[in-house]
C-alpha cells in the first residue's frame, strides 16, 4: 500500500495526484511508501491534538468547580460563625455569596431561608418591649409563644441560641408583671402563686425580686400569725405559719414565732386544765355548799302578839351558788324551866330564793299562854332536779 507524501492518504499505483489533498504524486513508486524512521505521521496531529485540548479543558472545569466549591464552603462557614454569634443579617449576605459560587449548595440554601426565620424573629422580640412598658402582658406572652412555634422544625446551635433569647425574654416578661402586682399591693395568695415561677428564673432581677416577695410574705404572715396568737388561736397562728415556711422555710422570724406559738399554747392549755380542775373543784365545793349549807339564819324570835298569841318569825339569806326552793324552817320551843312545849315547821316566803337573797318565816301560836324560847331550829330546801 502506497501513501501520499504529503497528507499521508492512502493511494494507488496509477493514481497521479493524491483525492484527499489533491496534491501530485511523485512517478516513482517508492517515494510514495513511508519511511517509519523519518518520524511521526502528520495525519495523526490532529486528533491528538484534539484529545490534549479536551484533557486540558476538562483539568481545567475540573479546577474551576473545585475552586468554586472551596470558595462557597469558606463563605459558609463564614456565615455560620455570624450567626453563632447572632448577626443574622450579615450571615445572610454570606450565604448569598456562597450560592452565588454554588448555586445548588443545599446547607448555604437551608441557612439562608433559615436566617429569614431568625431576622423575623429577633424582630418580634425587639417589639416585645414597648408591650411590656404598656403593660400588655399578655399579647407579649403570645409573641413569644408565637416565635418559639417558628423553630419548632429546625435544630441546632443557632435554634438553641434564639431560644435561650426567647426563654430570656419571656421571663423578663413575667418579672415585669409579678413587679407590677407588688405594686398594687397584691394579695399575699397571689404572691405565694407566683413566688415559684420567679425562683425558676435564673437571674439577678429574678433573685431581688424573689427576695422582695419573701420578705412581703415573711411579714404579712408574721404579723397575722400574731393577731391570732394574741387572741389564743392557737391552731389558726401554726397553719398560718406553716402555710408561710412552705414558701420560705429556712426564715428565722417564722421558726421562731412557731416555737412561741407551741409554747404558748402547751402554757395556754396546762392553765387551761388547772381552771378546768379549779373549776371542778370549786363546783364540789359548791355542791357541797348548795347541799348543806346554802342558808343562814338572820334571825329568829319568838314574841306575844296584842292578843297574847306567840308568834315565831325570823330571817334567812341564801348563800347558795344557784336557786333554792321550799325552803323550811323547823325548831322547837321550850319554856322558861327547860321543858319542850312542841315541835313545829314553817315555810319561807318567796318560795324561790336566788343567790344572795333573803326571805322570811313567821307562824303564830294560838294555844300557848306562856313564856317560850326557841331551840333546836333546823332549815330544809331543795335544789333544782331534787
Amino acid at each position: 500500500m502506497s501513501y501520499c507524501p504529503k497528507c499521508g492518504a492512502k493511494t494507488y499505483e496509477e493514481e497521479q495526484f493524491c483525492v484527499s489533498c489533491g496534491s501530485q504524486l511523485p512517478d516513482n513508486i517508492t517515494e510514495r511508501y513511508l519511511d517509519e524512521s523519518k518520524g511521526f505521521n502528520k495525519w495523526w496531529f490532529a486528533p491528538i491534538s484534539v484529545v490534549i485540548f479536551v484533557l486540558v479543558f476538562a483539568i481545567g472545569i475540573h479546577f474551576y468547580l473545585e475552586h468554586q466549591q472551596n470558595q462557597a464552603v469558606e463563605i459558609y462557614q463564614e456565615g455560620v460563625e455570624l450567626a453563632n454569634e447572632g448577626q443574622y443579617i450579615n450571615a445572610k449576605e454570606k450565604f448569598e455569596q456562597s450560592l452565588d459560587y454554588k448555586s445548588n449548595y443545599q446547607a448555604a440554601s437551608t441557612s439562608l431561608t433559615f436566617m429569614d426565620v431568625a431576622i423575623e424573629i429577633t424582630q418580634s422580640l425587639e417589639s416585645i418591649e414597648p408591650l411590656i412598658e404598656e403593660g400588655s402582658y399578655q399579647q407579649a406572652f403570645k409573641l413569644t409563644h408565637d416565635n418559639e412555634s417558628k423553630l419548632s422544625q429546625y435544630n441546632g446551635e443557632v435554634v438553641n441560641q434564639l431560644l435561650t433569647e426567647i426563654v430570656s425574654k419571656r421571663n423578663e416578661i413575667q418579672i415585669a408583671q409579678i413587679q407590677d402586682q407588688l405594686d398594687e399591693d397584691a394579695s399575699i395568695d397571689e404572691l405565694k402563686m407566683q413566688l415559684w415561677k420567679v425562683e425558676s428564673i435564673k437571674t439577678e432581677e429574678a433573685n431581688e425580686l424573689e427576695s422582695q416577695m419573701k420578705e412581703r410574705i415573711v411579714n404579712h404572715s408574721f404579723n397575722q400569725a400574731s393577731s391570732e396568737l394574741s387572741e389564743n388561736q392557737f391552731s389558726t397562728a401554726l397553719g398560718i405559719v406553716d402555710d408561710a415556711l412552705r414558701y420560705i422555710p429556712d426564715n428565722e422570724r417564722l421558726q421562731s414565732l412557731k416555737t412561741t406559738i407551741e409554747r404558748e399554747r402547751i402554757a395556754f392549755e396546762t392553765e387551761q386544765q388547772e381552771r378546768i380542775e379549779q373549776a371542778l373543784n370549786q363546783y364540789e365545793m359548791e355542791q357541797e355548799q348548795n347541799a348543806n349549807s346554802a342558808v343562814e339564819l338572820v334571825n329568829i324570835e319568838a314574841s306575844t302578839n296584842e292578843e297574847g298569841d306567840t308568834v315565831v318569825k325570823g330571817e334567812i339569806k341564801s348563800i347558795a351558788t344557784v336557786p333554792i326552793y321550799s325552803i323550811s324552817v323547823k325548831y322547837t320551843l321550850h319554856n322558861q324551866d327547860g321543858d319542850q312545849i312542841l315541835e313545829n315547821e314553817t315555810f319561807v316566803f318567796p318560795e324561790t330564793l336566788y343567790p344572795e337573797e333573803s326571805g322570811e318565816f313567821e307562824y303564830t301560836h294560838f294555844d300557848i299562854e306562856e313564856d317560850v324560847v326557841i331551840d333546836n331550829w333546823e332549815i330544809k330546801w331543795y335544789l333544782e332536779g331534787e
